[in-house]
């Protein structure tokens, strides 16, 4: 079967071997696996998935650059972003203490989900990550377990095989010195501007390297990030795996198709309901894996309650949806010492010197790419637009030759902790009409006073670099609850089903065919992009289903 000639009403027929809600890095990832093992799979994915661009589609830059959001309605808003990968759906955030806001943040929904908008990053977490209470002098009340069900050793064979089928590209991080890099192909050619950013930085006693990332580095890359790739350098979970699933694997994808409801027993998952195109259809799998995003899959579990699961699917405890981690990011603008005018590939750097230094766990410190276009600054919310509107024809002259051809961009990507209270909950809307979830999300004292201790470290260590009196701008991202690029943790494995969602194996608790597999599994954030880890442990479930069925 396959998306052009089964309908939905034929595939609800069919009893599959795994039934994938999202094909993002985890789902598409896993899915691809089970398929190349044999398995009967079918990809459930919410967004438009045409294994090949449609028409009208918008590739190769971001949706800002195609409209201006004064003259839209919400309904052409929601094209624009529809057509450019991306989920049109409004959330809200309801934190005690602030004043709820209606957001859109920038997250996937089509082939490959999100993973067809990020940057590409496929770095390890390192072995420390995997005992993370340990890293922290204070932890306050936080949550963050003594450590992770899963080894650091048993997580490499899987890492290696996740930076094959992603054709991850990099050098050796000085910082890790026991890590081997066989699986790694050469980097890319390094741009002046970099190169000479990599001297400094080695200069001030860090130890700068090619950051790992899964791009093909054709001449016409643009360092994508946040939109879909035009020239087929981004290699994400829909071109890598769901794509040869389905064309060479005999795996079949229904797009367009959002679950809304798991139904079950007590102690396994029986139905997949899901809407599309206004009908609504039960679709029957021997297992079921939920890969929908740390921020819709505890939507999806929460929205599954039945008279064998009163307080929804697999939450005896009260754990789903809690436990939200989400990064801080925060970002260093500053002019760079080589006039080179570098519009291709620049996400070239990482420096892991903060990562853990004098008892204090910090992050990761690496290249973003380029500033992002004025318009995409201007349309991230209505009073963005108030406020930069009128500085529109000035920015048309001088943002491209001057903020995104001659500054270097560096984000620094803190660990936040987990917090049982920091969460998200179901929301009173579709997404249309009303939000589709609710998220709650506060700033600990201690997550705060040590974000401060990373910023200072790092101002102190960029210094002066472009040689003027100036520091570095500085842009903060820790208030930022709709900065949700690397939000995991809201359905967490563990040991202990009193405290986590899934047991070691991504099976949840209670229940004998339902697998979570996406970055809501994590129970601690660490400080490096999620990425890969979701692929390397969706590789090591893969194989545990195989087993089972």
């Amino acid at each position: 079967m396959n998306t052009e000639k089964s309908t939905a009403e034929q595939l609800a027929t069919v009893t599959w071997d795994a039934i994938v809600i999202g094909t993002g890095m985890g789902g598409g990832t896993l899915g691809h696996e089970l398929a190349r093992l044999g398995r009967r799979v079918l990809f459930l994915e919410k967004g438009n998935a045409d294994l090949d661009p449609p028409p009208g589609a918008i590739i190769g830059d971001y949706a800002e650059q195609t409209f201006d959001l004064a003259r839209l309605t919400d309904a052409e808003h929601a094209d624009h972003l529809t057509r450019a990968g991306r989920s049109a759906w409004w959330y809200e955030d309801t934190t005690p203490g602030r004043k709820p806001k209606l957001f859109q943040p920038i997250t996937g929904s089509g082939l490959g989900g999100s993973s067809a908008l990020y940057g590409m990053v496929t770095e390890r977490l390192f072995p420390e990550d995997f005992t993370p209470r340990a890293n922290f002098a204070d932890v306050g009340d936080s949550t963050v377990p003594d450590s992770w069900p899963v080894k650091y050793d048993e997580m490499v064979p899987w890492y290696q095989r996740a930076e094959r089928l992603y054709r991850v590209r990099g050098t050796a991080d000085p910082m890790r010195p026991d890590d081997d890099t066989d699986a790694l192909l050469p980097p890319g050619p390094v741009t002046a501007r970099n190169a000479k950013l990599a001297d400094y930085l080695s200069e001030r006693g860090m130890h700068p390297y090619s950051l790992h990332v899964a791009c093909e580095y054709r001449p016409e890359c643009k360092a994508c990030e946040s939109y879909l790739c035009a020239a087929g350098c981004k290699n994400h979970a829909g071109n890598v795996c769901v794509t040869p699933a389905v064309r060479e694997m005999g795996a079949t994808l229904l797009d367009r198709t959002m679950a809304v409801r798991l139904e079950s027993t007590r102690t396994r998952v029986t139905g997949v309901v899901a809407r599309r195109d206004g009908q609504t259809h039960t679709f029957r799998g021997r297992v079921v894996v939920v890969a929908a995003s740390a921020l819709l899959t505890p939507v999806l579990l929460l929205n599954s309650r039945s008279n064998d699961w009163p307080n929804g699917l697999a939450n005896d405890h009260d754990q789903v949806g809690r436990n939200l981690m989400r990064h801080f990011m925060d970002v260093y603008v500053f002019r760079s010492r080589v006039k080179d005018r570098a519009r291709g590939q620049t996400k070239e750097l990482s420096v892991n010197d903060f990562y853990l230094v004098d008892g204090d766990k910090f992050g990761t410190l690496q290249s973003m790419g380029h500033v992002p276009p004025y318009a995409v600054l201007m349309n991230h919310s209505r009073g963005s637009r108030r406020l930069l509107g009128p500085m529109r024809p000035l920015a048309r002259l001088g943002w491209q030759p001057v903020m995104q051809d001659r500054f270097i961009v560096l984000a620094a990507i803190m660990e936040d902790l987990p917090y049982a209270d920091n969460r998200i909950l179901p929301g009173r809307g579709d997404g249309k009409q009303g939000p589709l979830l609710e998220l709650q999300y506060t700033v600990s004292a201690e997550d705060r006073a040590r974000h401060q201790r990373f910023h200072r470290r790092v101002r102190s260590t960029l210094g002066r670099y472009t040689g003027s009196l100036l520091p570095p701008i500085h842009l903060s991202g820790i208030d930022m609850n709709d900065a949700l690029g690397h939000q995991c943790g809201t359905c967490r494995f563990g040991d202990d089903p009193r405290t986590s969602v899934l047991n070691p194996d991504n099976l949840a608790w209670g229940l004998d065919n339902l697998y979570v597999v996406d970055t809501s599994m994590m129970p601690s954030s660490g400080g490096i992009n999620p990425s890969l880890t979701i692929a390397a442990n969706a590789l090591r479930v893969g194989h545990v289903i195989h087993d089972s069925l």
